[in-house]
């Protein structure tokens, strides 16, 4: 990962790692943007294990609401996310903890499980789907060239064909480089 990615900056605050050469083994601190006062930190645990990443998120308690949590949470997964082999992030709570349920659902974490009054809460990488995208240019295409040759269902049946074999083959070249 290149340096130029640190900060993080979300609205309120500065994400760093203190290893920026390795960030996914170091630990992170929260440091707000006006003053660069810490007032957290965030650790990956096991570093990424079949394709998922735990993080744990430490917060002073007068920072510990909601869209504060929103805010973390959604700045580290954009960022674990670049990375060809996270495909889960995962993370823990207690019931009790209503701030930190509200920002993990707000940033698009979605409660798994609970054991133990504890929640496990995960956000899952957007699989891409050329495939649609590819459909519809070719179903326009298909209608120029109908149109050309003076044969729309022609044109339109080898416009879709063709579009849906490009984006097939596109999802099948994503999902290869994800899995690698």
């Amino acid at each position: 990962m290149s340096n130029n990615l640190f900060p993080l900056e979300t609205k309120h605050f500065f994400i760093r790692p203190e290893n920026e050469e390795m960030p996914l083994e170091a630990e992170w601190s929260i440091c707000l943007k006006d003053g660069e006062q810490k007032i957290g930190s965030i650790c990956f645990e096991d570093a990424v294990l079949h394709g998922e990443l735990q993080i744990s998120v430490t917060l002073d308690p007068e920072y510990n609401k909601a869209d504060y949590n929103r805010e973390i949470f959604f700045a580290m997964s954009n960022f674990a996310f670049q990375s060809q082999e996270v495909r889960e992030i995962s993370t823990k709570c207690r019931y009790e903890e209503e701030n930190r349920v509200r920002g993990l659902e707000k940033a698009g974490y979605v409660r798994r499980e609970t054991t133990d009054g504890i929640h496990h809460y995960s956000i899952k990488k957007q699989k891409t789907s050329w495939t649609g995208m590819y459909i519809f240019i070719g179903l326009i295409a298909g209608f120029i060239i109908g149109i050309t040759v003076s044969n729309l269902w022609m044109g339109t049946l080898i416009g879709i064909v063709s579009g849906a074999i490009i984006g097939i083959l596109l999802d099948k070249r994503d999902n290869k480089e994800s899995t690698i």
